[in-house]
C-alpha cells in the first residue's frame, strides 16, 4: 500500500515541478529528484519510515524549486544565483583553462564531449559552451558551417584523428611512437614556437597533414560571454 501510494505522490509532485525535471536539470534539480526519489523509496521498503513524515518529506523538498522557479521570475540577478550562467570552455579555437577548472572539467573531458558533438579538431571551434544543465553546446568555425565537398563535388584529402602529443604538460610518448617520432622530435618542435619546456602546453595535437597545433597554459584569452 506504501508503494502505491509513494509512487502516486511521486507522479503528483513531478508534475507540479513542471518537465525541466526530466530535462533541462540543473545541480540542484538534479539533487531534489535523487532526494524525492530516494524518499519514495524509503516509504516503500522500509517500514521504519512512516508513511506521513515520507510525504511531507518530498513535499517539501519537491516545493523548493517551485519556489526558486517564482523567484527566478523576478530578475535574470535570481536566475543567475540560482541556475548559475553558461561558461565558455572554447573560444576561437582556444581552451579557456579558467573556466574547465571553475567547471571542474578536464581536458579530456572537453575532448570527450566534442567527440560526441563530431568535433575531432578543436581548431574547428568558434565556441564550445557548458550550459546550466551541463550539456556542451558547440559552435563551428564559419569556414566549418559552409556546404560539404560532396556537395560541391570538390574532392578532399583523408582527415583522420589528431594524435594528442601533449595533455596537461605531459608527453604521450605512446602516441608518439605510433607516429615514428621520438620525444625530442616533439621537444624541438615546440622551441620553434619559443616554448621552452612541454610543461608550458596544456594540449599539443597533430594532424595528418602534418600540422602541430598547441595550446599553451595560462593564456586564456578575454571572454566575451554574451549569453544571458
Amino acid at each position: 500500500m506504501n508503494s502505491i501510494i509513494s509512487a502516486s505522490i511521486l507522479f503528483i509532485l513531478t508534475r507540479l515541478m513542471g518537465k525541466k525535471q526530466i530535462s533541462q536539470l540543473t545541480f540542484f534539480d538534479y539533487i531534489v529528484g535523487i532526494s524525492i526519489g530516494s524518499i519514495a523509496a524509503a516509504i516503500s521498503v522500509d517500514p521504519n519510515v512512516s508513511l506521513l513524515n515520507g510525504v511531507i518529506s518530498m513535499i517539501i523538498w519537491a516545493l523548493f524549486p517551485i519556489i526558486f522557479y517564482l523567484i527566478s521570475k523576478r530578475g535574470i540577478f535570481w536566475r543567475r544565483i540560482f541556475d548559475g550562467r553558461p561558461t565558455i570552455l572554447v573560444q576561437n579555437g582556444k581552451i579557456i583553462e579558467a573556466s574547465l577548472y571553475r567547471e571542474k572539467f578536464t581536458i579530456n573531458d572537453l575532448l570527450e564531449e566534442l567527440r560526441l558533438k563530431n568535433v575531432f579538431n578543436i581548431e574547428d571551434v568558434e565556441f564550445a559552451i557548458l550550459e546550466t544543465g551541463g550539456q556542451l553546446s558547440v559552435l563551428k568555425k564559419s569556414d566549418q558551417q559552409t556546404v560539404t565537398a560532396s556537395q560541391m563535388n570538390i574532392p578532399t584529402n583523408y582527415q583522420g584523428l589528431n594524435a594528442i602529443l601533449v595533455l596537461d604538460g605531459k608527453i604521450l610518448s605512446e602516441n608518439l611512437k605510433l607516429l615514428n617520432r621520438k620525444d625530442s622530435w616533439l621537444i624541438n618542435e615546440l622551441k620553434k614556437y619559443n616554448i621552452p619546456s612541454v610543461k608550458d602546453v596544456l594540449l599539443a595535437s597533430y594532424d595528418t597533414d602534418g600540422n602541430l597545433h598547441i595550446d599553451l597554459k595560462n593564456k586564456d584569452p578575454k571572454i566575451n560571454n554574451v549569453l544571458g
